[in-house]
């Protein structure tokens, strides 16, 4: 369901990113979810970044304890943070999805 669910951000994503993000399908999807279920509604939007970049430091060092692993794909999970906000600033209709997606 939430590849079905969270289809339009990946795919805005996907066009995005850079080629080596690009070659991590699933990888980069799971980041993705991640994101979206650690987005912080209600938070102020110009810290939405820093709030979405902390709590996915957490679930990384919780999910790979390897610190050789969590280096690398918090480097990958930055860039999707990174274009997900964008996404999330573009549109009026992409912050209505996200609310609903993080609940």
């Amino acid at each position: 369901m939430a590849a079905t669910k969270f289809s339009p951000l990946k795919a805005w994503v996907l066009r995005r990113a850079p080629m080596r993000v690009s070659l991590h399908g699933a990888l980069r999807d799971r980041l993705v979810e991640h994101i979206v279920e650690d987005w912080p509604a209600g938070c102020p939007p110009d810290r939405i970044e820093e709030v979405v970049r902390a709590r996915m430091a957490v679930r990384l060092r919780e999910q790979y304890g390897s610190v050789i692993a969590v280096f690398i794909l918090s480097a990958l999970a930055n860039i999707l943070i990174r274009l997900v906000v964008e996404w999330w600033f573009a549109h009026e209709a992409n912050r209505v999805l996200m609310a609903e997606w993080s609940r």
